[in-house]
């Protein structure tokens, strides 16, 4: 909170609130195809969505009763509150505006104070530590009873967001194949050469040996993906950090054609391709590193996306071929801070060497 008690965040906090108000007024999602284009013929009837705050709990907006009001209820079903439709949807195009001009990297948005005011509102995100940011109840013609949805928000807006974030527990461990004196010649070498530098001196001299993973929560969890998931993330991760390529889909042409994993496993650039693309999907509707994931996105139902022109869509169940397919396109991996994450330094121990690997993946855009 600022000075003058106005609430201040960057673009893709802002975005969360802006994506909550634009569907609470518009009353329907509209998919997307694989490059992020709305689908006019696509789209979900929403009835109710639900918000969780820390200070205030949870809330539920009720859209489905009156075209003209927004009821509101408490977490134990009492309406607190009733709001005309129109002034929100008013306030929206200005919000938006605002957010887009903001040159800033935290800034306040002058015209969301009554409209957060009327909407009981504190906050402009979702509590943390939630993967869903909203909820939302949503119209289906085939389910007897309207299924509740969480989605993810992610923004276009602003600096380009990460899909996995980095932790020592995306950490992938990799031992060489030389002896403890080499190591240390490499350690000395470390102030000058970057860390694809290091990572090509050594395939050229002896080469790596996956050996795992630093979180055996995370190596669980990719497991599920497929028992060999581990090793192909593995080579994705050396190609990368030997300068090889950037995005996912570069990386999977270039461990493709060097063919360690056809020889070895028999896989095609299809089967790579169908592998990599459900953990994506995985991560963004549920999967952590930290977190024994039970396999379901269930409660992580879909993924909503505001966009620079702002329009708002969403990637669920029903279009997850093109969610698969938007994902692997426009994510790349990242290089995090070595020394925050504890990576990318050559370390001897029972007289072996090793070096771990970080993997943190971002959007393009």
């Amino acid at each position: 909170m600022a000075n003058n008690n106005q609430i201040t965040g960057n673009k893709g906090e802002w975005s969360e609130f802006y994506a909550f108000i634009k569907i609470l007024t518009d009353r329907k999602l509209f998919a997307a195809d694989e490059n992020l284009q709305k689908l006019q013929e696509k789209f979900f009837i929403v009835l109710k969505i639900i918000r969780e705050e820390a200070k205030t709990g949870k809330k539920t907006y009720d859209i489905s009763a009156n075209e003209k009001k927004i009821l509101i209820f408490d977490e134990k079903g009492s309406q607190i509150g009733s709001v005309d439709s129109d002034p929100i949807k008013n306030g929206v195009v200005k919000i938006f505006n605002q957010m887009k001009a903001a040159s800033s990297a935290s800034f306040s948005v002058s015209f969301a104070n009554g409209l957060m005011r009327d909407l009981q509102c504190t906050q402009i995100k979702a509590s943390s530590g939630r993967k869903a940011d909203l909820i939302l109840k949503i119209y289906d013609r085939i389910a007897p009873d309207a299924p509740e949805l969480g989605f993810s928000i992610k923004s276009t807006l602003g600096s380009p967001s990460t899909l996995l974030n980095a932790s020592s527990a995306t950490n992938f461990l990799y031992s060489l194949g030389y002896p403890a004196v080499v190591a240390e010649r490499t350690k000395e070498s470390e102030n000058y050469l970057k860390i694809r530098d290091r990572i090509k001196e050594i395939k050229q001299t002896r080469g790596f040996i996956f050996e795992g993973l630093e979180n055996k929560t995370f190596k669980k969890n990719l497991a599920k993906i497929d028992t060999i998931f581990p090793e192909i993330m593995s080579e994705i991760l050396l190609a990368y950090y030997e300068g090889k390529g950037l995005t996912l889909d570069e990386l999977v042409s270039v461990i493709d054609g060097e063919g360690t994993l056809k020889n070895k496993y028999g896989l095609d650039k299809g089967d790579l391709e169908f592998k990599i693309k459900n953990f994506l999907v995985s991560v963004a509707l549920g999967m952590t590193p930290n977190t024994e994931w039970d396999g379901f996105t269930k409660a992580h139902g879909g993924y909503i996306v505001v966009k620079d022109d702002g329009e708002v869509v969403c990637y669920q169940l029903y279009n997850r071929d093109e969610f698969q397919s938007y994902l692997y396109k426009n994510t790349k991996l990242d290089t995090p801070s070595t020394s925050r994450h504890q990576f990318g330094t050559v370390y001897e121990e029972n007289g072996k060497s090793f070096i771990k690997l970080n993997l943190q993946i971002r959007f393009i855009r």
